[in-house]
């Protein structure tokens, strides 16, 4: 593909078209040094820093014992190492803040507190280091931990980055056996994106990791998911890096997960560049083939230069057209992508109505006091699968609107000789449920409420406690105490039913204020996708009607010397013209080899 592009620069100079050429030369510079975003994702302390540190060999991702990251940390090629940070933006501006330059030693401490030096929230962290693992575009994420593995509340944003990434490397360790939660989190990792691995940590650490590993691949097996599980050791990683000791290094399984980097995750990143690249290549020969059509039809056959003339005429006006503001494939995608916008605040507002319709039912249906800690999980993973699935059929719909769009393009410049495609990527925000603060009171406050809320007298006191601590004592009380405790009695169901009342009413605020912010950090991601979609759709397209533009104006200057050609001059230009038009009609059809080779 590389000796293919090298030689389509060369026709698209020779054609006077330099355009074409640094649009090839950028291709290049894509296909050998193109960023593929690789996410490392998991639980909390199973080892993801560690890891991607033993990967680089530099500690650029911070590992505490106790903290965690907090916000994601990006790493990718660069000459010189240096950090920056990336600052949340406010709901009401305008544009992003620029980010913030730091020293890339201090990296680790942003990433585990999430915060600026004035105490603004980060949005992401990105360094830069030289490393050959890096210099073919690898960019591996450091991304903060998921307690609870899918049902966590950072997940939706986690696997909204995970439906843009190129892989992903799910993180667990050595110290027990997959759980279910993550299990079920590696399951929705891979229906998301599907190029994956397990890596299994701290196998240093944990002598039985070998039957771990063992019951981990049949869990996996089990529910059905196709994922290799590389064994790694990233203290006996730094210590091979240290002492230069080979074997070492072979025995803390980095090696592997470095080949397999290579062979499944950039495999598969490369044989999607390379059908990129070959549609690329078409593209740009096509337009130089169809000046040189163009030219050798008026040199050889004068007696049909005037149709030629008013071909090449027309095709200047079309092509015109298309770049114009009142261009029709303009006007659809400004039109489609307010429906897109439309459609996701709809859906956004429905899975957020139902999420709160189940929230509520299960709330007052129950006592939140006694089961709030299976509620939050559960509307975690529901939130999450609904957002989840919000995302997805976002991305789908804008996949769906790119086809459309290529199609109205091409349709329109049919006979100018137009093709196309394109999209990107961008990590989201985490969110929090805030907890619920109603305390389960006790029997003895229950009565010592009851009691002083009656102002009964000291005998009932008596009867309350005793009733609300021990009932089956009741019957050594006096007679006479009997009328008071029916009283007390009901002051005490009156105030378990107010404590109740209460407790779920807090639920229910709990769980609003998280519904909420959920939908706004994914109202928020969403239009993020919708603006960077739409800007590089709207791009592409107006960068290939420029091209058409230029392509019709050599094929009216090529008409345009032919017809002023004498005969002698004709016969000799003819034939170099049909010797480079077979030149690049062989390059063509390599170029649609390579694509058809690919795409089988």
């Amino acid at each position: 593909m590389l000796e293919l592009i090298d030689t389509a620069i060369t026709e698209t100079r020779s054609a006077g078209r330099p355009d074409l050429a640094e649009k090839l030369i950028k291709c290049r510079r894509q296909l050998t040094t193109g960023a593929w975003h690789v996410l490392v994702a998991g639980e909390f302390k199973k080892g993801k820093s560690a890891l991607i540190n033993g990967l680089l060999g530099v500690p650029v991702c911070g590992v505490d014992p106790v903290a965690f990251t907090a916000v994601p940390t990006s790493v990718k090629h660069g000459d010189k190492p240096a950090a920056y940070l990336v600052p949340e933006a406010p709901a009401d501006a305008a544009q992003l803040p620029p980010p913030i330059k730091i020293d890339i030693r201090k990296a680790a401490d942003y990433a585990r507190t999430g915060l600026a030096d004035d105490g603004t929230r980060l949005r992401a962290i990105e360094t830069t280091v030289k490393r050959e693992l890096l210099a073919d575009g690898l960019v591996l994420v450091d991304t903060p931990g998921l307690g609870g593995g899918f049902a966590a509340a950072a997940a939706s944003a986690t696997m909204r980055a995970l439906a843009l990434a190129d892989g992903v490397i799910v993180v667990t360790d050595a110290s027990q056996e997959l759980t279910a939660a993550e299990v079920d989190f590696v399951k929705h990792a891979a229906d998301v994106c599907p190029n994956l691995i397990v890596a299994l940590t701290k196998t240093d650490f944990y002598p039985q990791w070998r039957r771990i590993l063992d019951l981990d691949r049949q869990h996996l097996k089990a529910a059905g998911i196709d994922a290799e599980i590389v064994a790694v050791s990233s203290v006996l990683r730094e210590l091979a890096l240290d002492t230069g000791d080979p074997a070492l290094n072979a025995e803390c399984g980095f090696p592997v997960l470095v080949e397999r980097l290579g062979s499944r995750l950039l495999a598969d990143h490369a044989a999607k560049s390379v059908l990129a690249a070959a549609g690329v290549v078409r593209n740009s020969l096509r337009q130089v083939a169809d000046v040189l059509a163009t030219e050798h039809a008026a040199l050889t056959k004068p007696e049909q230069r005037q149709a030629t003339m008013r071909k090449v005429e027309a095709s200047g006006e079309r092509a015109k057209a298309l770049s114009s503001p009142s261009a029709r494939w303009l006007n659809t995608i400004t039109d489609r992508f307010a429906d897109i916008q439309a459609a996701v605040d709809a859906d956004l507002t429905d899975c957020t109505r139902r999420l709160e319709n189940e929230v509520t039912k299960r709330i007052k249906e129950g006592d939140p006091t006694k089961e709030w800690s299976e509620i939050v999980p559960w509307l975690q993973k529901r939130t999450n699968e609904e957002m989840t699935d919000v995302h997805t059929r976002l991305i789908r719909q804008i996949n769906e609107l790119a086809d459309d769009i290529a199609a109205l393009f091409d349709a329109t410049a049919d006979q100018v000789d137009a093709v196309s495609r394109g999209t990107d990527m961008s990590v989201g925000h985490d969110l929090k449920l805030e907890g619920l603060a109603s305390k389960k009171g006790g029997k003895l406050e229950v009565g010592m409420h009851a009691a002083r809320g009656w102002s009964l007298s000291s005998s009932v006191v008596t009867t309350v406690l005793v009733t609300t601590l021990a009932p089956s004592l009741l019957i050594v009380l006096p007679i006479t105490a009997a009328l008071g405790s029916v009283f007390a009695w009901r002051a005490v169901r009156s105030y378990k039913t107010t404590k109740l009342d209460a407790a779920r009413a807090e639920a229910l605020r709990a769980s609003a204020v998280y519904l909420n912010q959920a939908r706004v950090d994914a109202n928020r991601a969403a239009y993020d996708l919708i603006r960077h979609s739409r800007g590089k759709i709207r791009d592409y397209y107006l960068d290939q009607a420029q091209e058409l533009v230029s392509a019709a104006r050599h094929e009216q200057e090529a008409a345009m010397r032919a017809v002023q050609a004498d005969a002698q001059a004709a016969a000799t230009r003819g034939a170099a013209a049909k010797a480079e038009l077979d030149r690049v009609s062989a390059l063509l059809a390599s170029a649609e080899r390579v694509t058809q080779k690919g795409r089988s």
